[in-house]
């Protein structure tokens, strides 16, 4: 459903009921300027219509649905990211430990036209305040790459490794204790800026868990350095972010 400000529902599209009891979350996003919604609906697992997902496109003044898709997946859930051109929408579509599929899109006259890119390991996080790149985490957590947009290119990749101190050391959270979880690249963090991004490393031992932002350069891939706290990325080189004491702070890059 769709609400006004007030909370007034402007309008409201019903799905099917499921087939069973399953997971499978939908999803929806607005265009850049606001006149379209993009839905995932997980109609696979809900065993729902034919038994394919969909992607609709909604005018977001009335509900009516301009465009739909079959998409080839079996989605639990999925993300979407709207595409700074104001055209395309990204989309990741999860199926659990079976992977996930990402594709982007465009309503074109009365028909959504997808390209899917050639991976089921790769899940979506941000897309660069310029367009012209998209960061993804691999399903496994193993490593952060920048790609290319629209032909999802690499760029540049950083495996988890490279910000792991020497074994036997405790710095950036390495550690010789074979309890708790490994070091791995968290499915967070994004942009800065066009140029800069925030790749976080996440772990824990038995006595702590760790979440360390760094901030590293895309076009050379040198790391420079390492944030406080988890970012809130607003895309132009400035960031907020929450201290112990529950107080925001707004940073930007020196």
């Amino acid at each position: 459903m769709c609400l006004d400000a007030d909370g007034t529902v402007r309008w409201r599209i019903p799905f099917m009921p499921p087939a069973h009891s399953s997971i499978g979350l939908a999803n929806c996003a607005f265009s850049r300027d606001g006149a379209h919604v993009w839905i995932f609906r997980p109609d696979a697992m809900l065993g729902r219509g034919d038994g394919g997902d969909r992607w609709l496109v909604v005018d977001a003044a009335d509900g009516r649905v301009l465009a739909e898709h079959a998409l080839p997946t079996v989605g639990q859930g999925a993300h979407q990211l709207a595409h700074p051109d104001g055209i395309h929408m990204l989309l990741d579509v999860g199926e659990g430990q079976d992977g996930v599929f990402l594709f982007h899109g465009r309503l074109d006259g009365n028909a959504i036209s997808v390209h899917a890119y050639p991976w089921d390991d790769r899940c979506l996080i941000d897309v660069s305040p310029d367009g012209r790149e998209f960061m993804t985490v691999g399903h496994g957590e193993d490593d952060a790459v920048f790609h290319a947009f629209p032909d999802g290119t690499e760029l540049c990749r950083f495996a988890v490794d490279r910000f792991l101190a020497p074994a036997g050391t405790s710095e950036d959270g390495n550690t010789d204790d074979d309890e708790g979880e490994e070091p791995h690249i968290a499915w967070s963090g994004g942009y800065l800026d066009a140029a800069t991004a925030v790749i976080t490393v996440a772990g824990e031992t038995e006595d702590d868990e760790r979440n360390i932002p760094y901030v590293v350069d895309v076009s050379s891939g040198a790391i420079r350095g390492r944030l406080a706290a988890e970012p809130r990325l607003r895309g132009d080189g400035t960031w907020t972010a929450v201290d112990e004491h529950g107080r925001l702070t707004l940073w930007e890059l020196g």
